[in-house]
């Protein structure tokens, strides 16, 4: 089950400097992000609707939006923090590169994901920043200025 999650996360690392592209691609023929993140939360949407039609075809049930009130107040700030991607993809990537971009990106994502994880934040288990995750977030500190500087 643990490969099954892998690579899951493998197919998200893969979207991701594939939709700062298409962000910036947006941006570039728009001229404007907001309306870029428009059109993307757009499609969103649209890919949404589709697979709650399939989810409900296969009979999988779909939560009510009445378990929304149980949910903590910052479990709703991951659409903002979305948000926030899609708008810097479309306004950075082009200016920085894609790989210069994702690597921050990443390296920012991996710190704070130390940090989350040894305070136990958000809901998440305790995990503790240990020598050698440190020592990996350093080594990808330098990963991005490589990538970005030469």
């Amino acid at each position: 089950m643990q490969a099954l999650f892998f690579g899951l996360a493998f197919l998200a690392g893969l979207s991701n400097p594939l939709q700062s592209a298409a962000n910036a691609a947006l941006n570039k023929g728009l001229g404007q992000p907001v309306a870029a993140a428009m059109v993307v939360y757009a499609v969103a949407i649209a890919g949404l609707l589709a697979c709650a039609g399939i989810a409900m075809v296969a009979g999988v049930p779909l939560m009510g939006l009445g378990q929304l009130r149980t949910a903590p107040w910052w479990a709703f700030v991951g659409g903002l923090c979305q948000l926030t991607l899609t708008l810097e993809a479309a306004v950075s990537t082009q200016k920085m590169g894609s790989a210069a971009f994702t690597v921050t990106v990443l390296v920012v994502a991996v710190v704070l994901s130390i940090v989350l994880d040894a305070n136990g934040l958000m809901g998440l288990p305790m995990r503790e920043a240990s020598w050698p995750r440190l020592l990996g977030a350093a080594l990808a500190i330098a990963g991005v200025a490589l990538v970005s500087f030469f």
